[in-house]
This record gives structure tokens, C-alpha cells and sequence, in this order.
């Protein structure tokens, strides 16, 4: 019986974690950095990038910079989000290495 309610409860923590992977994914980021606009959602996919036009009159350096900024501050976003969801799934419980 034992094994049986082992199976049961790994189950149940597979759907949670799927519940928890679905609402990550629906969570919207829009974040803009000095006119740059980049979208994720909150498991980190990048889902749209937009440039003006006035910045990619810019030079190349200037243009990388500002878009590596504007990713790095979506990325700063998304795991804050991910940390905190990860924390009510897990209910506070350190687990090594995550």
C-alpha cells in the first residue's frame, strides 16, 4: 500500500507543477528600457522585441548595449516571478540546488 500512495502523490505533485508551468507561461512581462520594448513571460521565453527606429539610427555598440539591458532587466523580472510561484508550489521547503 505504501507504493500505491507514493504513486499518488507523485501524481498529484506532476499536476501541480504542470499547473504551475501553465500559469508561468501566461504570465505576460512587458518591460521597455530607454525605448526598447522586450515581452516574456514568466518562464523566460522572449516573445517579442521592438526597436524604434530613432535607436537603431544609434551605433551598433550603442543599439547592442541598450538591448542586451532591456533583456537582462525582462530576465531579472521573470525569475523574481518564477522564484516566488516556486515558493508557494513548494510551500517554503529548501530543496538543494533549485
Amino acid at each position: 500500500m505504501e507504493l500505491f500512495k507514493m504513486a499518488k502523490e507523485t501524481m498529484a505533485m506532476r499536476n501541480k507543477m504542470n499547473e504551475m508551468d501553465k500559469k508561468l507561461k501566461s504570465q505576460i512581462i512587458d518591460v521597455e528600457y530607454k525605448g526598447i520594448k522586450v515581452q516574456v513571460n514568466a518562464k523566460n521565453e522572449f516573445l517579442n522585441l521592438n526597436i524604434p527606429d530613432y535607436i537603431l539610427k544609434e551605433n551598433k555598440d550603442k543599439v547592442e548595449k541598450l538591448i542586451l539591458a532591456a533583456f537582462v532587466e525582462a530576465n531579472k523580472k521573470a525569475q523574481n516571478i518564477m522564484t516566488e510561484e516556486f515558493k508557494k508550489f513548494s510551500g517554503g521547503m529548501k530543496i538543494p540546488g533549485l
